[in-house]
């Protein structure tokens, strides 16, 4: 779907092309003259003209200047029935996609329209892939054999193949841009565009100008096409990165894209139809920044169709080898590591935290490769090196290593839980409602915690007798 632009001095025939386009599904403006059509040009965002070459005001090639002033990506069908090799050589030598005699059969006309449309897609896409090359990953692969890892990787599966909006929420370096490569590629929409916006840092004007285009030249501006990254993700996938970062304005022009299917460029007065799939990723509370009123809560609802949480390396940590494996090979020339880390090294990171994630990883094992190191006392910041053996740990403590993070937590939850509620229960001489008071919860709650944890209050009270 299109906004093409007919310009066409004979009402009739202006009729029977705006008439025969708009069964294909394209939104039709017409023109009477070159001066009308250089005016819609210069003022609403279209997709396509087709001209007739001999028109008041200057014609077909009038037209085409305006084009070219404007934006030179948009396609021109020059219609004519004075056809003469000159012109049409002319024509094409200015631009014109193509050149066609009347009568016009309109099968022939839709085909070229056809045509014209994809050579303009391809080439705009080609335009986002060569300044973004440097970007891309090439065979998304994502590694890992834990079970929340598995759990990502079939929810990525199931989500592929719908076409609603998706959030994906993690921590910084958690891998989110490579899970929505993985969605896109998956999906049906694989063959297109995958086209990335980073929505932190910039200013709301340039960022509303690289999402939704400009329909002329405007001041301070490049000469660079107009089009921007939701019309180069049309019949792909628009990839919204650090969501949580749009300003206010960009927010509502989203939220009215994705309601209507269609946007606004900047200095147009048209939408213009896009066919957009939305994937989102953050790392904030985006449900305190909805509390906040910095995110609008009905971009946010419309956002959350389907939230895909991703693991951080810490809750996962039975996956490093895997992936130290996986970044020697990538980061080692030919793809064969000259290096190989000792159990001892892979057990001191399976300790550290990893506060920057799988990308912190594959930071420490690019560095191995380059100072031929493996140690962790070289690779890690000296202020996080974890203890390798265990040292000024009790024996309770060093206990608790040999755990999965979620088992040890629980561990040391409990006992703290234990020794706070018995301690205060022993203060309170097991008054249960006081104890609650003073720990700042409700004394239902209170109630199934200290049950939870074995422990009878009444042990503590003055008479043996209860005094919740």
């Amino acid at each position: 779907m299109a906004t093409i632009l007919v310009a066409e001095d004979e009402a009739k025939m202006r009729k029977i092309l705006a008439l025969s386009l708009m069964e294909e599904g394209h939104e039709i403006l017409e023109a009477k003259d070159a001066e009308e059509a250089a005016h819609v040009i210069r003022t609403t965002s279209i997709s396509l003209v087709i001209s007739d070459l001999r028109m008041p005001g200057g014609g077909g090639m009038s037209v085409l200047k305006a084009v070219q002033e404007v934006n030179h990506y948009i396609p021109v069908i020059i219609l004519t029935a004075y056809g003469t090799i000159e012109n049409a050589v002319e024509a094409l030598k200015n631009g014109a996609a193509d050149y066609l005699l009347k009568p016009c059969d309109l099968d022939e006309i839709k085909l070229a329209v056809h045509k014209a449309l994809q050579v303009q897609q391809l080439e705009l896409e080609n335009i986002y892939l060569r300044n973004e090359i440097s970007d891309l990953f090439g065979d998304v692969e994502i590694v890992g054999r834990s079970e929340s890892i598995q759990n990502v990787l079939d929810m990525v599966k199931r989500i592929a193949q719908g076409d609603g909006v998706v959030m994906i929420r993690g921590e910084s370096g958690t891998g989110k841009e490579l899970v929505a490569r993985a969605i896109h590629q998956q999906s049906p929409r694989a063959g297109k565009a995958f086209v990335t916006v980073k929505c932190a840092g910039s200013p709301a004007d340039l960022l509303e100008l690289e999402l939704f285009g400009r329909v002329r030249n405007l001041r301070g501006a490049s000469s660079a096409p107009a089009a921007g990254k939701f019309e180069l993700a049309h019949g792909g996938t628009l990839f919204l990165d650090e969501v949580g970062e749009l300003p206010p304005r960009i927010q509502g022009k989203i939220l009215k894209t994705i309601e209507e299917g269609s946007i606004e460029p900047v200095g147009g007065d048209r939408p213009k139809k896009v066919d957009v799939r939305l994937i989102a990723s953050t790392r904030m509370d985006m449900e305190e920044k909805v509390s906040q009123e910095t995110f609008r809560s009905e971009l946010y609802y419309r956002m959350n169709v389907l939230p895909l949480i991703l693991p951080p390396l810490r809750e996962r940590r039975e996956d490093i080898p895997l992936l130290v494996d996986h970044f020697l090979r990538r980061k080692s020339p030919g793809g064969k590591p000259a290096i190989a880390f000792s159990d001892e090294d892979l057990d001191a990171m399976m300790r550290y935290h990893w506060p920057g994630n799988v990308r912190e990883l594959e930071n420490v094992v690019e560095r191995a490769v380059v100072l031929g190191a493996t140690g962790v006392n070289v690779l890690l910041p000296a202020a996080h090196i974890p203890e390798t053996d265990g040292g000024g740990m009790n024996f309770e403590e060093k206990e608790l290593l040999s755990l999965s993070y979620k088992e040890a937590k629980h561990l040391v939850l409990e006992k703290f839980e234990k020794t706070y509620f018995t301690h205060l229960l022993q203060k309170t001489r097991g008054n249960v409602s006081r104890a609650a008071r003073i720990a700042q919860v409700h004394r239902k709650n209170l109630h199934v915690k200290i049950s939870e944890l074995d422990i009878d209050p009444h042990q503590y009270s003055q008479n043996g007798g209860d005094r919740s």
